[in-house]
């Protein structure tokens, strides 16, 4: 494999990197609320790019050729998927939503509280500091979102959904069904697929993992629990919006 071929396979994977897609809301949206989510989502969609290009060095990936109601029926399954996540992520913000202002409620409650109930000023080995009490409804607070279930924060979770979303992502299977071949050069070696499926692999879960560390960095830089709540909130928004533009717009 030459230089130019090498770069021009480095290029194309980066052009399908940087494309703004699912993968990339995804990421953002799991990194936000937990790095290591974002990061086994990664590579989910790593392992899922791998079987991307298994099936089409192996021709495999042909029959969508030969069948193009193959590819309408991708397209209808990842666009259903995008909409279930996003649906999923609409929940889990009314959650939140419930929790906050439950939270909310309960700290006024407590601070509004008859001045009989609060502690003998007597025993100030016990009381608490005024940071201690100006602290404590952001206490409270934090301590029911972090007692939150985020079960679609799991590790397995995000790794199948990346392996799913990666799979079921037109964008993804055209690509590699139209681009990938053409960059494979004439009479190849082992070395040669071998170089190709990593340079490939590399630039992708390089860019993936890079962005799900500057979202997580971005998101603890605003220190704020109910800033959960306008991710998924948000997310909900572009994942349903891009899920029903996958199945209406024709590929």
């Amino acid at each position: 494999m030459t230089g130019p071929e090498i770069l021009t396979i480095t290029g194309a994977a980066a052009a399908l990197a940087i494309t703004p897609g699912p993968e990339t809301i995804l990421t953002i949206r799991l990194s936000s609320l937990r790095r290591k989510a974002g990061l086994v989502y990664a590579l989910g969609t790593a392992t899922g790019t791998v079987i991307w290009m298994v099936l089409a060095l192996t021709g495999v990936s042909a029959l969508l050729t030969v069948f193009p109601a193959a590819v309408q029926v991708l397209k209808i399954v990842g666009g259903l998927y995008l909409c279930l996540l996003g649906l999923l992520a609409g929940r889990q913000a009314l959650r939140l939503r419930r929790e906050l202002r439950t939270a909310s409620a309960d700290s006024d409650s407590t601070q509004a509280s008859d001045p009989e109930d609060t502690p003998d000023p007597a025993s100030s080995a016990t009381a608490e500091s005024p940071a201690e009490a100006a602290a404590g409804p952001v206490s409270e607070i934090a301590h029911v979102m972090e007692s939150t279930s985020w079960g679609h924060l799991r590790s397995f979770v995000s790794y199948r959904r990346g392996i799913i979303s990666s799979l079921s992502n037109p964008k993804v299977g055209l690509f590699f069904l139209a681009i990938l071949p053409t960059l494979v050069p004439a009479s190849p070696t082992s070395i040669d697929y071998t170089v190709l499926v990593a340079l490939i692999l590399g630039v992708l879960l390089s860019y993936q993992l890079v962005l799900a560390c500057l979202a997580s960095l971005a998101a603890s830089a605003m220190a704020h629990r109910s800033a959960d709540f306008f991710i998924e909130a948000a997310s909900t928004l572009i994942l349903l919006i891009i899920g029903i533009a996958v199945i209406a717009i024709p590929i």
